[in-house]
């Protein structure tokens, strides 16, 4: 299968900006972890740096918002360069209501389910979003192992799309590198941060 890939900016070297943003626009997109040390135990970069990440490589940004309260700030994340925004399933908001201001704002909408959430409770809201987000990690540090045992939700949320007509993009988020990439099945994109920026793989679209 062919996946769009997106390197995860979290996992850059910064001491290294140039050339880890050179690295970045070999990706389809660039991926932004947005961490409120609250909903997961890390605090990130805000959206003063996304710009600079934006002006920096020019690639579509894809910003992830692993936010207790998304709605608090998710109006500074309506700029330029900013195509996804993607709330976590598990977080505080009123989902709908996040989803219809990402939606006035032009952006794309995204959920995003944490591994201990079946992929069966989103299903009510995937006519209303454009992606959903798998994450094969618990939420909050780069550089963890996928957990390969949330995997058959991809192949869920592919079969509940098929059956529904649906069009929604399936991204899978997590310890993805060239290894366990014949694992994912029917996804539409991969996240990938140490594998990505580690040097340890040609960057580019990558099939199994």
């Amino acid at each position: 299968m062919n996946y769009r890939i997106a390197p995860s900016i979290i996992a850059a070297d910064w001491s290294r900006f140039e050339e880890e943003m050179e690295k970045a626009k070999m990706g389809d997109f660039v991926h932004v972890d947005v961490m409120d040390g609250h909903f997961v135990p890390n605090i990130t970069l805000g959206p003063d740096v996304a710009k600079a990440l934006y002006r920096a490589t020019g690639k579509p940004l894809d910003v992830h918002l692993m936010l207790t309260h998304p709605d608090a700030y998710i109006g500074r994340f309506f700029f330029e360069g900013v195509f996804r925004i993607t709330v976590h399933y598990e977080s505080a908001a009123i989902l709908t209501y996040t989803f219809n201001r990402i939606r006035e704002a032009g952006i794309k909408v995204g959920v995003a389910i944490s591994p201990d959430t079946p992929a069966e409770r989103v299903f009510k809201l995937l006519p209303r979003v454009d992606q959903v987000l798998v994450m094969t990690v618990y939420p909050g540090f780069s550089g963890q192992r996928m957990l390969e045992w949330v995997l058959p939700k991809v192949e869920t949320l592919h079969r509940f799309r098929e059956e529904m007509g649906l069009r929604f993009t399936i991204t899978v988020d997590g310890g993805v590198n060239v290894e366990n990439l014949k694992k994912i099945g029917p996804a539409d994109e991969v996240v990938m941060g140490s594998a990505f920026f580690g040097g340890r793989m040609q960057v580019g679209k990558f099939t199994t």
